[in-house]
């Protein structure tokens, strides 16, 4: 045994990862009570909400969704840079502040426009979660295990979701819709001391034992001399076809799993042809299958491309096999508009979100794989600035063409985005290889 104290620094991110989702999942559940429909249209609590409002209220949805995404694909650019010059725990513990500072105000808003400005500091705040975390993992692993701690720490966005599905319909539905956004405030502030007072870097750690220290430093000899080399910046990161194929990973990904994490309780609630519809006192049960089965997707998965690299494959190999498997179990996605089963389609968002889950694993243990130590934070926010970017696009038509032509349109962009992007990241690198700096 070689110790286990930096699985309690997976456990750490898994925390954090489960309240940052938590903070931000929160809007997707509030969307479906009518007070707060009302007041996104400033309307008075005795008005009979008309179709003609709901067509209105999607779009404020779609842009204040936008406005969320605009500055996390913003944050990610900046808060990698960021995390590579000042280190891991200085640059998360400003993300946790902004981002529960942005909770608090949200409990106070009254109109579509202050929440966008608010989604909007959220966003910048929330950025700072994976590339912090990545960047942890590159230094607290070997590379043989950093696509299971991936896994594991990946688990926690669907964590946060599954709490919000059960805690936050309750509050709601007991105490109104900004209560919630206060209790996920105080989740935020909690989570802000556990990381200040908890996280230190492997050489910084009194309680890391001598044998762990040496097996996981032991294994990055060949990672030392990249401690000093220069870090790349972004112009020189898009020189590389390391970086579009990470990039591809992202932008063919990012846009489907924020549409589902937005949209997926307004669709289960509205869609007239179920045989069963939800509502803000019946989320809980529906929710904590899919999420639950998305976090096995997002174990099983990392754990499956180790699995392959410790049975002799190439890394190459084992990962994009691994993100075919995940593309093609989307694909039934398509199908969704014409089924009437609830309890089939909770199946099939299962499969689709486990997946989803699986991919975003693997994309993000190859920032660990393809870039130098001094990069990685630098290349995953660029990565997701760019995931991002399209995610807000995307987010803003959302609105527009669910509000006029209903959900195929984007069950269709949903089941296909995925294998489009693998085409792209194997035409970009054949062979998955470091960037070596000359």
């Amino acid at each position: 045994m070689n110790g286990n104290y930096r699985w309690r620094i997976v456990a750490l991110l898994f925390l954090a990862t489960t309240i940052n989702y938590v903070d931000r999942q929160v809007l997707s559940f509030v969307m479906t009570d009518d007070l707060f429909r009302k007041t996104i249209l400033g309307l008075s609590p005795e008005v009979v909400f008309s179709e003609q409002n709901m067509q209105d209220f999607r779009i404020q949805m779609g842009w204040i969704d936008s406005a969320f995404k605009a500055t996390y694909a913003l944050g990610f650019l900046l808060v990698g840079w960021l995390i590579d010059k000042i280190g891991t725990k200085k640059g998360f513990t400003i993300g946790i502040f902004i981002w529960s500072i942005a909770s608090v105000l949200s409990t106070f808003c009254a109109s579509a426009g202050q929440f966008k400005i608010v989604r909007a500091l959220l966003g910048l705040g929330e950025s700072t979660n994976f590339p912090s975390a990545m960047k942890a993992i590159s230094v607290w692993f070997p590379k043989a295990e950093r696509s299971t701690a991936t896994g594991i720490l990946n688990a926690g966005s669907n964590m946060g979701i599954i709490v919000t599905a059960v805690l936050i319909p309750f509050l709601v539905v007991q105490y109104g819709w900004r209560a919630s956004f206060f209790i996920s405030a105080l989740l935020g502030i909690l989570m802000l001391l556990i990381w200040y007072f908890s996280y230190s870097e492997p050489e910084e750690t009194p309680a890391l034992s001598a044998k762990e220290y040496h097996y996981i430093t032991g294994n990055m000899r060949g990672e030392k001399a990249e401690a000093l080399e220069p870090q790349l910046s972004w112009g020189q990161l898009l020189r590389y076809r390391q970086t579009w194929a990470f990039i591809f990973g992202k932008i063919f990904a990012d846009p489907v799993w924020f549409f589902y994490l937005t949209w997926l309780p307004d669709f289960l609630s509205t869609n007239q042809q179920l045989d069963r519809k939800l509502d803000l006192k019946n989320f809980g049960v529906p929710f904590l299958i899919i999420y639950l089965v998305s976090d096995l997707g997002s174990i099983f998965f990392g754990w499956l491309a180790t699995r392959l690299m410790q049975k002799g494959w190439t890394e190459n190999a084992a990962r994009k096999l691994t993100l075919l498997i995940c593309g093609s179990l989307v694909l039934p996605i398509w199908f969704i508009p014409t089924i009437h089963s609830f309890n089939l389609i909770v199946a099939m968002f299962a499969l689709a979100m486990a997946a989803h889950q699986g991919w975003s694993t693997n994309v993000y243990a190859l920032a660990t794989t393809l870039f130098p130590k001094n990069s990685v934070g630098s290349a995953t926010g660029l990565g997701g600035f760019l995931g991002g970017s399209i995610s807000m696009a995307v987010a803003a038509a959302t609105g527009y063409v669910v509000a006029y032509l209903g959900y195929t349109p984007m069950f269709i962009f949903a089941c296909s985005f995925y294998l489009i992007g693998l085409v792209c990241m194997h035409l970009t690198l054949p062979v998955l290889t470091k960037i070596e700096l000359k």
